[in-house]
């Protein structure tokens, strides 16, 4: 369990099966985080390079990465939130896959590769701070809400600085602000391809858009959508909006019937750490004890059992052992105690 500072609580997001720690009185993510990974997920494969910028606590994220094996790079600048989100990386296992850095965003082309990202979100500051307005109090909700230290033109110009030829920018904001997107997006070599309006109620206007851009590519062929309907008369959310919040009854009883997948951790004889992976704990642990596990286990039997993780992609899991092999000695230990593991 990582440890929650004052005023921290453990949410949960997609039904039980992601933990993202927050602040009850402060930032929080909200559904248009949700709706933005969701727009995006489907752009993003197995071997894309995205990030995420304005990243928060790295819902978005986290969303994203739960559905393939890509690498995540993500940027915020407030201190508070970046440490919410690396404990709720390391509370999801996905230390390995998601990288995250405490920058200004107007900066992350010189610690970033330009021209390298496949897919880049952003959830954005909505509001411009204008002559005499108050902002909000507390300054980690008035950096999140408003073009403080950010402003609309400076995030779209980096993220077609990191872009790659035809990789796609997802970003969720007001319609009030449609013409601004798309003026800065034409100027820095994006061409809007998608709209999709959000609604509260069938009937009102338009209160959030996502638009799905792609760099260096001709400027004709935007699809406006149909506005998706959020709320049902009662107040509560419609199905096309639950399916992106909750994971479906079919969809739960289909991953839980397939096939599950561990990296675990040994430690030998030698008091050495041994990292593996395997579909089935029990019998993987008798191999190794019985000296056919693995050359490096045969001659420092026996071996325990210390740590496991449990994932539904193989690949996944083999990705996790080949990131935890791949580090020293201290850092396993300090990995391990995170972990609550004693040795």
């Amino acid at each position: 369990m990582e440890k929650l500072l004052k005023n921290e609580r453990i949410d949960y997001m997609y039904s039980d099966d992601l933990k993202i720690i927050q602040n009850k009185s402060s930032f929080s993510f909200s559904l248009d985080t949700l709706l933005l990974a969701a727009a995006a997920k489907d752009s993003i494969k197995d071997n894309s390079k995205v990030a995420d910028l304005c990243a928060g606590n790295c819902a978005a994220t986290m969303y994203m990465a739960y559905f393939n094996r890509a690498k995540y790079d993500a940027v915020e600048i407030q201190e508070e939130v970046v440490s919410q989100a690396e404990r709720s990386i390391a509370l999801n296992n996905m230390e390995n896959r998601i990288r995250v850095f405490q920058k200004n965003v107007k900066d992350a082309p010189a610690f970033l590769r330009k021209d390298s990202y496949d897919v880049i979100v952003v959830n954005p500051p909505y509001f411009k701070v204008a002559q005499n307005h108050k902002v909000n109090p507390d300054p980690a909700k008035a950096i999140a809400r408003h073009e403080i230290l950010i402003n609309l033109e400076e995030i779209i110009s980096v993220a077609s600085a990191l872009l790659k030829m035809k990789g796609k920018l997802f970003m969720v904001h007001r319609p009030e602000r449609l013409n601004e997107i798309a003026y800065f997006c034409l100027k820095h070599d994006l061409s809007i391809k998608l709209v999709q309006p959000y609604v509260s109620h069938r009937g009102e206007n338009c209160n959030l858009i996502i638009i799905e851009a792609v760099k260096h590519t001709g400027s004709d062929g935007l699809v406006l959508r149909d506005a998706i309907e959020v709320h049902d008369k009662n107040g509560n959310y419609l199905p096309a909006i639950e399916r992106i919040i909750r994971e479906t009854k079919s969809d739960r009883e289909k991953r839980q019937k397939s096939s599950r997948y561990y990296f675990y951790v040994l430690l030998c004889n030698d008091n050495s750490f041994y990292g593996g992976f395997t579909d089935d704990l029990q019998k993987r642990l008798k191999a190794h004890n019985s000296g056919k596990g693995a050359k490096y286990t045969k001659s420092r039997r026996p071996v325990k059992l210390l740590y496991h993780e449990e994932f539904k992609d193989k690949k996944l899991a083999l990705k996790r052992e080949y990131w935890f092999k791949h580090h020293n000695r201290l850092w396993k230990e300090r990995f391990l105690r995170e972990h609550k593991v004693n040795f």
